[in-house]
């Protein structure tokens, strides 16, 4: 389906339609092109096993959903497949939950092809156990009906189609994760540091690089896709940057987080996410102009330990500084910055460099014309800021870093 300009009603277990949960919810829904015109919540004491709402709810929600025209309903809730289907057969339109929402947008949001292999693994994963449910929703939206033993035929033969893909599925991405694992290797086996950029996704860490990229010098054909929307990119990008003082570093963003991601996705992107694993040092980007920002800090901190990175060392940045009039510092932020301010980004940049590299000082080495090879080598190696000749020789000004970090 496509839902650009459709109307969508969400339907939760709340106590407040208003609650930071739900406005995350609000934003999925919005980041798919479509506009919320309901949540509808009740506040669920003992889950129905049947639809998990109360049936009187659901029916209630099942007129709202009809008098308000809506053209599908997004049901923001961990339901069992059963239980899914049993709130299908209740509105008379397409109902989705919160975990295909998801997928919907990753779906959207796959450029490369290993991007789309990993979506298309995540999706059919997810469809596999819902096929039938699904089959419904097809034939309400197309009108198609038949008999319920051709229709039956029909399920058995799509799983086992279905089935099949999956299996070509993991063997096409784990062929393409030998590719990517060895440009990984080839970046962890060089001498150059790897940073990586971690945070929840719309907190801007694509923004951030392609300021990186623009205040260091670096090729502007490097840069990469922005936007301030939920999962903007689902590609991890790579880029060579050189800090203020000749350092170097590589670095990389990830794919976005957010709370409760389908365990699909988390299975099907953990070999991206798994990257990070090589990193010298993490960046957390955080949104400081976020309300929901505990919810933010919370799942960014959750992977990071389910990815066992806990022991790596991290600058906690909070980002979007400009959206914000009280720049309330959290006791645990290194930085507070804006990807906007050019004195910002400069900043980290430094603050990454004192970390990998230690402090930066000018030093003056002198070599004499019979050691031109070597004045040679060490221009190479070292960033030189002034060269004096003289009868003897030649003394060059150059950053010496007095510890490195690594």
């Amino acid at each position: 389906m496509d839902f650009k300009d459709k109307k969508a009603i969400i339907i939760a277990n709340d106590i407040s339609e208003d609650s930071p949960r739900q406005k995350e919810n609000i934003e999925l829904v919005k980041s798919l092109g479509a506009e919320v015109i309901s949540v509808l919540i009740q506040n669920i004491q003992r889950i129905n096993p049947k639809y998990y709402f109360g049936s009187g709810k659901i029916e209630y929600f099942s007129n709202i959903s009809s008098e308000l025209k809506a053209d599908f309903v997004v049901v923001c809730e961990e339901l069992s497949p059963r239980q899914l289907q049993n709130v299908k057969d209740e509105f008379d339109m397409l109902v989705i939950d919160r975990n295909q929402l998801i997928l919907e947008l990753f779906n959207q949001r796959a450029t490369t092809a290993f991007g789309k292999l990993q979506v298309e693994l995540a999706t059919l994963s997810y469809m596999y156990p819902r096929l039938r449910g699904m089959r419904k929703d097809m034939d309400r939206q197309f009108g198609v009906m038949g008999m319920r033993g051709a229709g039956e035929q029909k399920l058995e033969l799509d799983r086992r189609v279905l089935r099949k893909r999956i299996d070509k599925l993991k063997e096409d991405v784990k062929a393409a994760q030998v590719v990517l694992d060895t440009k990984s290797k080839m970046r962890t086996e060089s001498s150059i540091p790897i940073v990586s950029l971690i945070g929840y996704s719309n907190t801007g860490k694509s923004t951030l690089l392609n300021r990186i990229i623009e205040l260091s010098g670096a090729d502007e054909e490097k840069r990469v896709y922005a936007d301030d929307r939920l999962f903007a990119t689902l590609d991890t990008h790579a880029r060579r940057i050189e800090l203020p003082h000749g350092g170097e570093i590589i670095l990389t963003d990830t794919v976005g987080l957010i709370s409760d991601l389908p365990h699909q996705l988390v299975d099907a992107f953990r070999s991206t996410l798994s990257e990070i694993k090589s990193a010298d040092l993490l960046v957390q980007v955080l949104d400081i102009s976020n309300k929901n920002l505990d919810v933010e800090i919370e799942t960014t901190e959750e992977l990071i330990k389910e990815l066992g990175l806990g022991d790596k060392k991290i600058i906690k940045v909070y980002n979007k500084a400009d959206k914000v009039t009280d720049k309330h510092i959290y006791a645990d932020a290194d930085m507070v910055i804006s990807a906007y301010n050019d004195d910002d980004v400069l900043g980290l940049l430094t603050a990454i460099e004192l970390e990998l590299y230690g402090e930066a000082v000018e030093e003056t080495k002198f070599f004499p014309y019979s050691e031109a090879k070597e004045l040679s080598l060490f221009m190479e190696k070292n960033r030189i800021i002034s060269k004096k000749y003289s009868d003897e020789g030649t003394e060059v000004t150059y950053i010496k870093y007095l510890k490195r970090g690594l």
